[in-house]
Parts: structure tokens; sequence; C-alpha cells
């Protein structure tokens, strides 16, 4: 009879044992999951806070600017490796900045990210429209500034 208490205590200890490292990994995965669902938070947080960032730093260049040739210029000074041009009509123009996975300045084949900015003028208003998208072409921020630029008489 002692060897049959001993044996169903030894198996109820193993079970209660089995119970508890499944309760265990259960709980693990469940944190697991939650640690990686944060970790792709925190990385979609700084890139937004980057392109916002990015953005901004165009827009006040750009309300800086007298016209959208002063826009370019101003740009260019500030951003060497922008691609920017007038556009077909005189009073538009696009630039396109690159940069890569930490949101460094890159040249376009290695880039994941991209800033295109399109100014036009019409009636003294300038308008700028700047988005950042990733390389999926989705828009991570899209920013729409005017600004009046006042007539001047000499």
């Amino acid at each position: 009879m002692i060897r049959r208490s001993r044996a169903q205590s030894s198996s109820l200890f193993l079970m209660e044992l089995i119970l508890a490292i499944l309760f265990f990994s259960i709980t693990s995965a469940v944190c697991v999951q939650f640690f990686v669902k944060s970790h792709l938070l925190s990385r979609e947080s700084k890139v937004l806070s980057q392109a916002v960032n990015e953005c901004s730093n165009i827009a006040e260049i750009f309300d800086a600017s007298e016209s959208t040739e002063d826009a370019l210029s101003l740009l260019k000074a500030n951003y060497p490796d922008i691609d920017a041009e007038p556009a077909a009509q005189a009073k538009e123009a696009l630039a396109a900045l690159y940069y890569d996975d930490t949101f460094s300045p890159c040249q376009k084949e290695n880039s994941a990210y991209t800033l295109t900015a399109a100014f036009s003028e019409a009636d003294f208003m300038q308008t700028a429209e700047i988005n950042v998208t990733d390389s999926g072409g989705s828009v991570i921020y899209e920013l729409n500034t005017r600004h009046h630029t006042a007539r001047r008489t000499d």
C-alpha cells in the first residue's frame, strides 16, 4: 500500500509540474507578443516623428521664400543632395529627398523613404504639398502649406 501512495503522489506531482510549465509557457508566449507589438509601435512612431520633422523643415524653408525659384535655391543651399527642378510651368517646381532606414540622406537607389515637395505659385499665393512615403509607396506623413507673398513696390 505504501508503494501505491508514493506512485499516486509522484504522478500527482508530475501532473502539477506539467500544468505549471504549460501555464508559464502560455504566459511567456503572450508576453513575447506584447514585446514585439511594443517594438513595432516604437519603430513606427520613430519613423513618423522623423517624417514630421523633415516635412516641417522643408515647410519652414518654403515659408521663408519669396517665390518658387527662391524656395528651390534655399532648398539647394540647405540640402545639397536634393533633386530639385522647375516643372514644365514657370511658377511650379518639384523637389525630392531620399533617406535610408535611419533617416539619413542617401542616394535614390539606397533609399527607404522619399520626401517629395511640389511648389506652385499663383496670384501672390505660394502653395507647397510635402509628403514622405516609404519604399512601398504608402504615405507616412503629408503636409500642405500656403503663404501669401506681399506685393512689393520699388
